[in-house]
């Protein structure tokens, strides 16, 4: 089958389109614990391909305007778990203890993105998990 040539800005279109999104709009870093534990929150990232895939996250804020980490590499086949309260682990970005805020992890493979929030603010530890479910880029 030949190769058709498409224009630059139809080609970006369709580029834009393959990506995969995750989105977990209820994010909250505990500024406090009672506990040696420190309350944190987790991304974890299970790349099943073969091969090895980038994600970027971007974090959203209610009073200024979204930042984005670097990208982050994960393996072929492995597994990350990423404590979003640790800057070099999230690509650079920055979450303070105690602002609420969402968060996108996009990328054009297919990985599965589980969020958790570990709360030690209360003498009984509470732990909350979401197995994210991807949806497609709209440009």
């Amino acid at each position: 089958m030949p190769i058709i040539p498409v224009e630059a800005a139809a080609a970006a279109s369709l580029a834009a389109r393959s990506k995969l999104r995750w989105f977990v709009p209820d994010a909250y870093i505990p500024p406090n614990s009672t506990a040696p534990e420190l309350s944190h929150e987790s991304i974890c990232v299970l790349n099943r391909g073969a091969e090895a895939a980038t994600f970027i996250i971007t974090a959203y804020f209610a009073d200024h305007d979204p930042e984005q980490s670097l990208p982050i590499l994960i393996a072929g086949r492995r597994a990350i778990h990423l404590r979003t309260d640790v800057s070099d682990a999230i690509g650079g970005l920055r979450i303070e203890r105690g602002v609420p805020y969402g968060l996108e992890v996009e990328s054009d493979a297919d990985l599965q993105i589980q969020y958790s929030r570990l709360d030690t603010t209360q003498p009984a530890y509470s732990l909350m998990t979401a197995l994210l479910a991807s949806t497609h880029a709209l440009a």
